[in-house]
């Protein structure tokens, strides 16, 4: 076996150049090979470039159809319920600054163009009717049925000019009004697109337009000669029924470039053929060459790998027969809870809320909006869209997702923030008005005209204005509309009185404010109106009525002061009578009777006396205040109570810091002091021994004195609308006059104090002391 392997190796020894030939044929062939993988992946490259192109044309088309819908809702907003337009220059103006691609806008009531900014360009196109005009007469129609926005076009606009027309249908009470109308024109739809920049980069473009009936496709942008659209990648966009069409110029050149690539390799298959011995050292550097290619190949893997698995939205790699999961990036596994143990063992369906959503999206490959199921039971709304893409030979699909829940809340809420500021400005009665500086147009809110009572139809000018503001005010209405003219600040509120058309008066709060343009001179003043008549003379009723009270109050206390002094001067001289009484010999019966006449007169002189206390306070409008130490007057207040606390037994627990003072008159704290302790020990439960604890507490920033004690307890729902009542009483105690509260709760109001109280009967009370 040996020497016929030594006869083969010799044989190819001995032939060189049949070695030197079949090495040639195997190099070439190698680097043919190598070649054509490498036009395979360039012509992928330019495949895949051509689908990023196409969908960022598509997405910028879809954006600028997205905010042509917006302004178009908000030019229809302008419209009011008698379907007259309001502020449409002033929106028109805002909605055309703040667009890109939106170069006009359009109102056509019953279809008939009305309403046109900016005016200059676009008012030839003033008076057409678009449901009879045979250019728009269709898609305008069509509009209407569907009673959704259409774009039409593009197409030659009646004021010159080609472009897309995009009309909202409006309807006022389900009855249909109008359109308001955004227009686009071809060379601001296209750049906007992105197609000028990419025609630049190398990439072709044709455009066409669907025609829905007959489902017949005309081209309005690119050559014929351009391309084969049947070789190039398309996109549908559907809200204007476009096809685009791109084809990448770079494919063509691919067989080109690689030409001096087969040179080299047939040069290089021949040198190696041609020197045989060198060729024999080559396979060292063959195989480093193949370790580079693969080291490229693994590193080309890993940063798909890594873009795959940080993209900031969801991406899933699924089979397309059964959906189920190839791979998962991470954002996906975090937005639905998975781990990436638990996809292999679920398919990609099952985070469907509906699945069968998955199905359409499948076969119209259209984005969609759905709703997915996360592992918790939660669920949030995401927009899904779908490629198609092989994965060891079998088909599979790539689905990209992107978490809209916040867009959907935020949109809710923007429509919800729409609604309350609508019917704010309508509960309000807010009248809105505007003048325009360089025309001396003035114009004025629905509410405006009720503020002044004149109908709507009447022509306001600014000297009517100023002839209605009444005389006392013009003036300064005048000098800050001047201030304002100039630039100058002024205070943007007033209040003013206006001449009703029987030149009555009408109180009026309003609100002045200036527009400048960009070079920073003012051309529009404007502002809001409010009709504060009743306000006013409710005021000026609750003035009177609290005149009159006060008077009446005054002479109540006098009344008062009068009679407590008088009376008990009596009482007294009563009580010093029955006293004497008391001293003389009389029967039995006499001295009942008499007893009882001086057991009166003294609770009389009480009574007397008690209410001359409440008058003292009452009339007191100078108490002096000043910071007292709150521990000393309680420690004062406890030291007169000693006899009462020994005798009952009763333990005082104090929480109050050394250190703590509040601002009051000293005499009334102590006596409200001794009034709640006392009233603590007195009403003790007899079955349990008495407990008062007296706390410091801050509370809503206010200083609080808390007396809580575990006695007999207040029935609240019984007696709680007359526990500060004078001479009520709510127990047996005989030694109870029902003032002590009453007198404590005015001592505490008249420094601007206040008294709460929580009890259960049986269980005890607590007594909280509001220091202001």
């Amino acid at each position: 076996m040996n020497n016929k392997f030594s006869s083969f190796f010799s044989w190819f020894v001995n032939r060189p150049k049949v070695i030197g030939f079949i090495l040639f044929i195997i190099i070439f062939s190698i680097f043919t090979y190598i070649v054509y993988q490498e036009y395979s992946l360039a012509k992928e490259s330019e495949k895949e470039k051509e689908k990023q192109v196409l969908t960022i044309v598509k997405q910028n088309i879809e954006q600028s159809l997205k905010t042509s819908y917006v302004s178009a809702l908000t030019l229809a907003l302008t419209i009011n319920d008698e379907g007259e337009p309001k502020n449409f220059e002033k929106v028109s103006e805002k909605i055309i600054s703040s667009s890109v691609t939106i170069s006009g806008v359009e109102l056509v009531p019953n279809g008939v163009i009305s309403y046109v900014y900016p005016y200059e360009e676009n008012k030839e196109a003033l008076g057409l009717n678009v449901l009879k005009y045979p250019i728009s007469q269709k898609e305008a129609n069509k509009s209407i049925n569907s009673g959704k926005m259409d774009f039409a076009g593009p197409i030659p606009f009646k004021q010159g000019g080609k472009g897309v027309i995009g009309r909202m249908p409006v309807f006022i009470e389900n009855q249909f009004w109008g359109f308001s109308a955004v227009i686009i024109h071809e060379k601001d739809f296209l750049s906007n697109a992105g197609i000028y920049k990419f025609l630049k980069e190398g990439f072709k473009f044709r455009l066409s337009k669907i025609d829905d009936e007959t489902s017949n496709e005309s081209f309005f942008f690119g050559e014929k000669e351009d391309f084969n659209v049947n070789e190039a990648q398309k996109s549908f966009v559907k809200d204007g029924n476009w096809n685009i069409y791109i084809y990448s110029a770079n494919k063509e050149n691919l067989l080109i470039s690689l030409l001096p690539l087969m040179f080299l390799a047939l040069s290089f298959s021949i040198l190696i053929s041609i020197f045989i011995v060198r060729f024999l050292k080559q396979p060292r550097e063959l195989q480093r060459k193949v370790n580079i290619q693969a080291a490229k190949l693994l590193n080309s893997e890993l940063k798909f790998k890594t873009i795959f698995n940080r993209a900031p939205i969801g991406i899933v790699h699924a089979q397309a027969n059964d959906f189920k999961f190839i791979a998962a990036n991470e954002k996906f596994l975090i937005k639905t809870g998975l781990s990436i143990n638990e996809i292999k063992d679920v398919k990609f369906d099952s985070v469907w809320k509906n699945p069968s959503e998955l199905s359409t999206l499948v076969e119209k490959r259209e984005k969609i909006n759905t709703v997915f199921l996360k592992k918790n039971g939660s669920q949030i709304d995401v927009r899904v869209a779908i490629n198609y893409l092989k994965h060891n030979n079998q088909d599979a699909y790539i689905f990209i997702i992107e978490d809209i829940t916040e867009i959907n809340k935020a949109q809710i809420h923007l429509k919800e923030l729409e609604s309350r500021v609508k019917m704010a400005v309508e509960i309000a009665q807010l009248g809105y008005w505007e003048w325009n500086i360089q025309t001396n147009e003035v114009i004025w809110s629905p509410m405006m005209y009720k503020i002044f009572r004149i109908p709507e139809d009447f022509k306001i000018t600014p000297d009517f204005i100023i002839s209605k503001i009444h005389p006392l005010d013009a003036k300064r209405y005048i000098d800050n509309l001047k201030s304002l003219i100039h630039g100058e600040n002024v205070h943007p509120s007033y209040e003013a009185k206006i001449l009703d058309p029987e030149n009555n008066p009408i109180y009026v709060l309003g609100h002045l404010e200036s527009e400048k343009n960009k070079r920073g001179e003012v051309i529009k003043v404007k502002g809001t109106l409010i009709d504060i008549s009743s306000e006013k003379r409710t005021k000026e009723e609750l003035d009177q009525s609290y005149d009159v009270v006060l008077q009446q109050n005054k002479r109540l206390i006098n009344f008062s002061y009068i009679v407590s002094h008088n009376l008990r001067s009596h009482a007294s001289n009563i009580k010093s009578l029955a006293h004497l009484l008391l001293e003389m010999e009389h029967s039995q019966e006499q001295l009942e009777m008499f007893d009882m006449l001086n057991s009166v007169a003294h609770a009389l002189d009480q009574t007397l006396f008690d209410l001359n206390d409440v008058i003292n306070i009452q009339q007191n409008t100078s108490i002096s205040v000043e910071d007292i130490l709150v521990i000393k007057y309680i420690e004062r207040v406890l030291e007169v109570l000693q006899v009462e606390i020994m005798q009952k037994k009763a333990q005082i627990v104090i929480n109050v810091p050394a250190e703590t003072k509040i601002s009051f008159n000293p005499a009334y704290f102590e006596s409200i002091l001794l009034n709640f302790i006392s009233n603590a020990i007195k009403y003790r439960h007899p079955n349990r021994p008495s407990i008062v604890m007296i706390d410091f507490l801050i509370i809503d920033n206010q200083s609080v004195i808390q007396i809580k004690d575990n006695g007999i307890g207040i029935d609240l729902k019984k007696n709680g609308d007359k526990l500060f009542g004078m001479y009520k009483t709510f127990t047996k105690n005989n030694e109870s006059r029902g003032l002590g509260l009453f007198i404590s709760k005015s001592q505490m109001e008249a420094l601007g104090g206040k008294i709460t109280v929580e009890s259960e009967l049986g269980k005890g009370s607590t007594f909280k002391l509001f220091f202001n």
